[in-house]
């Protein structure tokens, strides 16, 4: 999938766990912190290339993401159960640099981030290409399972760009319609 889609999937799934399962009230500090960890923990899983789209969102991002493209291969560590792991613990250490004073909740911008990283892996499973869901072993898995995997999604294509990317838009211009209420308790006291 492309970086668009892996964004619009990622804040999409993360607002939804936010909308679910959160008490809704003033708390505009964790909400920010919600769509932005929803929208970087969307593009997380390719940091390993130094063209993804995570790295136009950061400062010095074209030079930085030079460094992980070198060491890692796109669609090895990152894109696997392991790399959900690893990177998700790094979010969490730097999550408890937070101080307590900003008024966000942590907690909840961690499991958004790893929902949203998620995310990635999944829209990425129904690609021709599939991930390596259990590197180090180097088998790519995908959805559909063989025999049917001719039906795969290719990335950046007709499909991806006319039917799944417009779904995914509209639902998340549902989920924030039918959470207005909800959004306004959270940001206006």
């Amino acid at each position: 999938m492309t970086g668009k889609t892996h964004r619009i999937f990622g804040i999409t799934a993360g607002l939804s766990y936010y909308f679910a399962t959160t008490v809704h009230q003033y708390s505009p500090a964790t909400f920010g912190a919600v769509v932005v960890g929803s929208y970087f923990g969307s593009l997380l899983p390719d940091i390993d290339q130094p063209v993804s789209d995570i790295w136009d969102s950061l400062p010095f991002g074209h030079t930085i993401g030079k460094v992980p493209g070198a060491l890692l291969r796109h669609r090895h560590l990152s894109h696997s159960l392991l790399g959900l792991i690893v990177f998700n613990f790094l979010i969490f250490l730097i999550l408890q640099t937070f101080p307590s004073y900003w008024g966000i909740d942590t907690t909840v911008v961690l499991t958004v981030m790893v929902i949203s990283y998620a995310s990635h892996l999944l829209a990425d499973s129904f690609t021709v290409e599939g991930i390596p869901i259990l590197y180090p072993w180097h088998r790519n898995f995908g959805i559909p399972p063989k025999p049917l995997e001719g039906i795969r999604i290719q990335t950046g294509e007709w499909f991806e760009n006319l039917i799944i990317f417009p779904i995914i838009n509209i639902a998340l211009i549902v989920l924030v319609f039918g959470n207005w209420d909800n959004i306004k308790t959270i940001l206006l006291k």
